[in-house]
């Protein structure tokens, strides 16, 4: 029995070394197995470098990675568990949002995209105003004389008839010259999400007056409330208009939305709520009684000075998805 147990020790011992061994030479010597890249990127800003103007990851912090957005001032800030990393955390019982300076790059936006995630319960009607309850404020880009901002999103009031539905509002206010029809935007309809993850893209091509709506990677399924929008919404994308159009197939021969341009502009943008609803505001308003701030989390946050390409943000998607 001894012999037996003295054998089986010596056995144990010399597979414990070359266990060992092989170890230290993986850790050692061996590179770590890379990511398989995305649409041949290795990771999320590496699309469309030289484009992306500004980049909040909000890791307990408001800072701007690119620049563009510089001291930002915070209200009640909060931070939860995000998408990746730390979030934004909105609040449905205090007033919550930040005012921030912004440069031309942000104030001379002409096409662009905006890339963020969220995830959120729904709108609250505002029949009994208060906070957390109503139409609730994204981001805006301030102008001080006019109600709305150069740039707006927020979350809609809700339909009664889609209890589930998120609605969420795309504003642009174009002050460019031969424009009638200055106010345009869309909503894109965001079913069976509620309280979820959801990875939102919105961009304007100036070349082509193209407005698109992405939800986790893919063109919204239903994109609407643009003018002579069908009933059930298109998928995704739509042509705007400087004037009348008189159908969605522009039967007036209307020109298009063209060019963005921004005017009235302060330099200031606002995150987390309208610019009519900071205190004091932004602009020569006041508080609404049907608007908040936004309750709920926001990850993630970027603005480019392109429209990316439907490609680009799928590859996005997927690398945000994976940490990367």
């Amino acid at each position: 029995m001894k012999k037996y147990k003295y054998v089986f020790l010596l056995s144990f011992v010399l597979a414990s070394t070359l266990f060992v061994g092989c170890e230290d030479s993986i850790d050692k010597v061996n590179d770590p197995i890379p990511y398989e890249p995305i649409g041949g990127y290795e990771n999320s800003d590496e699309i469309a470098t030289a484009n992306l103007v500004s980049k909040f990851s909000f890791e307990n912090n408001l800072t701007d990675s690119k620049g563009s957005i510089t001291n930002s001032l915070g209200t009640n800030i909060g931070y939860a568990v995000g998408a990746k990393g730390n979030a934004y955390n909105g609040s449905s019982s205090q007033e919550r949002y930040f005012v921030g300076n912004a440069s031309s790059a942000i104030t001379g936006l002409n096409s662009f995209t905006f890339s963020f995630w969220m995830n959120t319960a729904n709108t609250v009607d505002p029949a009994t105003p208060g906070q957390g309850k109503g139409a609730q404020g994204i981001f805006t880009v301030v102008r001080p004389t006019e109600f709305w901002g150069g740039l707006n999103a927020f979350l809609e009031n809700p339909d009664s008839a889609h209890p589930d539905r998120i609605r969420l509002k795309f504003d642009l206010e174009n002050g460019r010259d031969g424009v009638a029809w200055r106010s345009q935007g869309a909503i894109v309809n965001i079913d069976n999400n509620l309280n979820k993850w959801v990875h939102v893209v919105f961009s304007y091509d100036a070349a082509k007056s193209m407005i698109s709506a992405y939800i986790n990677g893919e063109l919204a399924t239903n994109l609407g409330s643009f003018p002579y929008a069908p009933a059930a919404g298109v998928n995704g994308t739509a042509t705007l208009y400087a004037d009348n159009p008189g159908s969605i197939d522009n039967i007036n021969g209307a020109p298009k939305y063209g060019d963005f341009k921004m005017v009235g502009t302060n330099g200031k943008i606002v995150f987390g709520t309208h610019q009519f609803e900071t205190t004091p505001p932004q602009n020569n308003g006041g508080q609404q009684d049907w608007a908040t701030s936004f309750a709920g989390l926001l990850d993630e946050f970027r603005i480019y000075n392109i429209a990316l390409s439907s490609s680009d943000v799928r590859f996005l998607y997927k690398l945000e998805k994976d940490n990367r």
